[in-house]
């Protein structure tokens, strides 16, 4: 590498970390209100806190990793067109392929970096945070229930009341374990229940239980009187909800369960896999063309423009993986749009700035 190379890569490496650090605090200030909310209202331990922040790091990472770059290397490259060193670099006959080589070298970096946690780091560090999480919940001595409401419990059960009454009495209770992409693999339905709160059980009655395997019915029967042990009742999830902290195997086995639904969430966790990690590569490329055009148009970049489009990404990002997993839209467009949107932008405007 060139000595003007490492120069570039200099500017833009301190940046990189310091934009990584406050965007992995504020992602994992998300995971923690998302997730613990109601956990942490009922006196969550800071031990057990601190531990589910720090597995819940790879995850924060897996966003985090290629966005600090798009961050880092506009703010970066804008500064050197602030401070003229762009045309400095040029006069001694610099061409832009003196400053895409290295920029772009460093987005490969990054991108191989982040695919190596994606797939080995997350998947594994998201299965401890989720049994830390049903820690946290099963050591809460509290029972947050709410008329109506769907909520789940420590063992990942979702649970539908729809009547309470004065002293832990209750009607129209529905208890469901899910079973994955393959539907519930139990349903529970009671007419009426009783919870005691000292032992921690609600007994059930006029019951029916179902027991399901591939979404057909196994099992059918019925009975008068049942105990349900309930603990760490809450409205988070007690599953790992993001399809793409899945290792690629799984995620693989499960669209071949899903019997190759082309619009299943599964497939678009796959195209993300892919997609999410090469963003860096693109926003490399990004970065360093609206640095060019913005020299050959005299229009240098601002603070508040860097962190603008950079939170375009994140805005499409989260719009496209949401329409991607509910079917609204092709997986491979919800898992690469985003990514398209700044490599061909860029892409345009390098090619418009080589020209001139």
């Amino acid at each position: 590498m060139t000595r003007f190379g490492r120069y570039l890569i200099s500017e833009i490496i301190p940046l990189y970390f310091a934009g990584l650090a406050v965007l992995l605090l504020l992602l994992l200030g998300g995971f923690m209100l998302e997730v613990l909310a109601d956990a942490l209202s009922r006196g969550v331990a800071p031990g057990l806190m601190a531990r589910y922040l720090l597995l819940k790091l790879p995850a924060a990472a897996m966003y985090g990793l290629p966005l600090a770059l798009l961050f880092s290397a506009l703010l970066g490259l804008s500064r050197l067109v602030q401070d003229s060193e762009v045309k400095a670099a040029r006069m001694l006959g610099l061409g832009p392929g003196s400053f895409l080589a290295p920029v772009l070298m460093l987005g490969l970096i990054v991108s191989a970096v982040s695919f190596l946690n994606n797939e080995f780091v997350v998947p594994r560090a998201e299965r401890a945070a989720l049994e830390v999480e049903k820690d946290i919940l099963l050591r809460s001595p509290d029972v947050v229930i709410e008329q109506g409401s769907f909520f789940t419990d420590a063992l990942g059960r979702s649970i539908h009341i729809e009547r309470l009454h004065p002293g832990g009495r209750f009607e129209g209770v529905t208890v469901i374990r899910p079973g994955g992409s393959r539907g519930p693999a139990e349903a529970i339905r009671a007419g009426s229940g009783h919870y005691l709160e000292e032992e921690g059980v609600w007994e059930l009655s006029d019951i029916s239980f179902r027991v399901y395997r591939n979404s057909r019915l196994l099992l059918d029967f019925a009975a008068e009187e049942a105990t349900l042990p309930v603990q760490g009742l809450s409205a988070a999830a007690a599953s790992i909800g993001d399809l793409a902290f899945l290792p690629l195997s799984e995620l693989l086995a499960r669209i071949d369960a899903s019997r190759g639904n082309p619009l299943g969430p599964e497939y678009t966790a796959l195209h993300r896999k892919a997609a999410e990690p090469l963003a860096a590569t693109a926003f490399a490329v990004f970065a360093l063309a609206v640095a060019l055009f913005s020299f050959r148009r005299g229009v240098p970049l601002g603070l508040v423009s860097v962190m603008f489009l950079t939170f375009i990404y994140y805005a499409t990002w989260s719009v496209f993986k949401l329409l991607g997993a509910q079917g609204t839209i092709a997986p491979w467009l919800a898992g690469w749009a985003p990514l398209l949107l700044y490599l061909g932008t860029g892409t345009v405007l390098l090619a418009w700035s080589w020209r001139r």
